[in-house]
């Protein structure tokens, strides 16, 4: 197109982190947008000679999964053996958030699961 990319005055390294999303809900159009948001971004600073690092965090996970294997643990014991009838993974964290915000006790056993998680122990 014979576009040519600005004097670079200094080479900088630039950190994109894309979309973020929350691993343990439904991905929706927001995260779509803010990548390719970031994608752009990304172009044009490589156009221009800076040196990119492309990142898609994702983010806090460790509560959300916490959350959800203390209220699987809870709902089917034994999921191990027999398959949850789970059909709405959505509802299932809905229903897990709640009871991690009403009830204490949940909520300890939640960031138990948390740092049993964390440390890579079953």
């Amino acid at each position: 197109l014979g576009v040519r990319p600005p004097a670079l005055g200094r080479k900088r390294r630039v950190i994109i982190d894309y979309s973020s999303p929350n691993i343990a809900k439904e991905m929706h159009v927001g995260h779509l947008r803010s990548t390719v948001i970031g994608d752009c971004l990304a172009r044009v600073l490589e156009f221009c000679g800076h040196d990119l690092l492309r990142l898609n965090h994702i983010g806090d996970w460790g509560t959300q999964f916490g959350m959800l294997i203390t209220h699987l643990g809870d709902k089917y014991p034994d999921y191990e053996k027999v398959c949850p009838p789970i059909s709405d993974l959505q509802i299932f964290y809905k229903e897990s958030k709640n009871r991690f915000d009403e009830d204490a006790d949940f909520k300890k056993r939640a960031y138990q699961n948390v740092v049993q998680l964390q440390s890579g122990k079953n």
